[in-house]
C-alpha cells in the first residue's frame, strides 16, 4: 500500500541523494546530515507556501478583536494576511497590526485574505514532492556538490513542478479570457 510522503519520507529521501542510510525517527536528532535536511526541508516547505496555493489561500474570512484588548492575536501560521479593501496588516509583536491606520486596535471585526502555513502531510501530495525535490537539490548541492547529481535532482525538480501546475489548474477555474489584458484585446 502507497501512504501519503510523511516528513520522515522526505528526510530519508533528502538524505538518500547523498547516500546516507534512511533514519527511523525525527526525534531526539543526532546525525548532523538529518537536521540539516529537515531544517531544508522545512525553510523550502515555508518559502514554498508563502507564495500562496489552492490549498493555503483562504479569502474573506473573519477575524474578531478580543473584547477587552480590541487586538487580534496573530497566529503563528499566517504566512501573509491582507484586509478586503486593500488593507494590509503585519505582525507586531503578538498583534496583528494595521500599516494603514497604524494601530492594532480593532473597534470591530476585520475581513482578511490569508496565506497560512499548512503542516506538510497535509499538503497535497504534488506539493509535498515538489518541496522534497527542491530541497533535495539544494541540500545536495551545498553538502556534497557533485555536477552529474545536481544535474539529475534539478530534472526532478523541474517534473515535479510540472505537475504541481497540473494539480493547480486541476483544482482551479482559470480561464485566459478572464485576464485583464486578453478583455482588452478582446474589446478592441
Amino acid at each position: 500500500m502507497i501512504s501519503p510522503t510523511t516528513e520522515l519520507d522526505a528526510v530519508n529521501e533528502i538524505i538518500g541523494a547523498i547516500g546516507e542510510a534512511p533514519v527511523n525517527t525525527l526525534e531526539n536528532l543526532m546525525n548532523v546530515d538529518v537536521i540539516n535536511a529537515l531544517r531544508i526541508l522545512r525553510n523550502n516547505n515555508r518559502a514554498f507556501q508563502s507564495r500562496g496555493w489552492s490549498f493555503n489561500s483562504i479569502t474573506e474570512y473573519p477575524l474578531n478583536p478580543d473584547v477587552y484588548s480590541k487586538k487580534i492575536k496573530w497566529l503563528d501560521v499566517y504566512l501573509k494576511i491582507d484586509g478586503e479593501e486593500g488593507t494590509k496588516y503585519v505582525k507586531q509583536g503578538d498583534y496583528v497590526y494595521d500599516l494603514i491606520a497604524k494601530t492594532s486596535i480593532f473597534e470591530s471585526p476585520i475581513s482578511i485574505n490569508a496565506i497560512i502555513l499548512v503542516p506538510f502531510e497535509d499538503m497535497p501530495e504534488p506539493a509535498r514532492n515538489y518541496i522534497v525535490a527542491k530541497a533535495s537539490a539544494e541540500f545536495q548541492s551545498r553538502y556534497l556538490g557533485d555536477e552529474s547529481l545536481t544535474q539529475i535532482l534539478n530534472n526532478k525538480v523541474q517534473e515535479t513542478w510540472q505537475y504541481l501546475q497540473e494539480d493547480e489548474l486541476d483544482k482551479n477555474e482559470y480561464n485566459l479570457l478572464d485576464h485583464t489584458h486578453v478583455q482588452e484585446l478582446l474589446t478592441r
